[in-house]
């Protein structure tokens, strides 16, 4: 069971979703030649916005909110290179992690700083068993050398950035202060 949830008001979201879906209208997707390699990361693009927006929606069911959020996860590592890249047609790149392999990594993160902040022992050594199961980061040096690699890498203008984990760090330090997130498992 997840701490409380966010308090995020349904019209809120609905009003957000509207403005995306006024940009994707911005958009000429039917005048688009697929046949362009570069015209198919487009259409990727746009298409994972859809997914991202039917599973925010979830109006059908649990079970079709689910299968967005995996469809969206899908194309975005056919854009980015990453596992499961060829699913869609896309190219792996190296190493590179899931999206859901980043958000955990980035959750580790904000929480070894929280608690590096609070100077507690206790709950950043509990951080580093979780993330020993949950992200395979399982030593306090590991950990540590996770961060630094984030912080020489990471910059607040999120379109320089070369950290794949600084998209996720503003959402998940408002759980952790907000919303009452404070071990690992929490964000799975």
């Amino acid at each position: 069971a997840n701490p409380a949830q966010s308090s995020i008001s349904e019209q809120m979201i609905s009003s957000q979703i509207g403005q995306i879906r006024n940009l994707l209208k911005e958009i000429d997707i039917a005048s688009v030649n697929f046949s362009q390699k570069e015209n198919r990361e487009v259409l990727m693009k746009y298409s994972a916005i859809q997914s991202c927006i039917a599973a925010i929606e979830g109006h059908e069911s649990e079970a079709y909110s689910k299968a967005n959020v995996e469809l969206f996860g899908l194309q975005v590592d056919a854009l980015d290179g990453g596992p499961t890249a060829k699913t869609l047609g896309g190219r792996r790149i190296g190493q590179k992690l899931s999206v859901q392999e980043y958000y955990l990594r980035a959750a580790a993160l904000v929480l070894w700083r929280h608690y590096r902040r609070q100077s507690d022992e206790n709950r950043l050594n509990q951080l580093i068993a979780d993330a020993r199961t949950i992200i395979g980061v399982g030593t306090k040096k590991k950990l540590a050398k996770m961060v630094d690699n984030h912080d020489r890498n990471h910059d607040v203008d999120l379109t320089k950035t070369k950290s794949p984990l600084s998209v996720h760090i503003p959402g998940i330090e408002d759980l952790v202060k907000h919303h009452g997130y404070r071990r690992l498992k929490d964000f799975t």
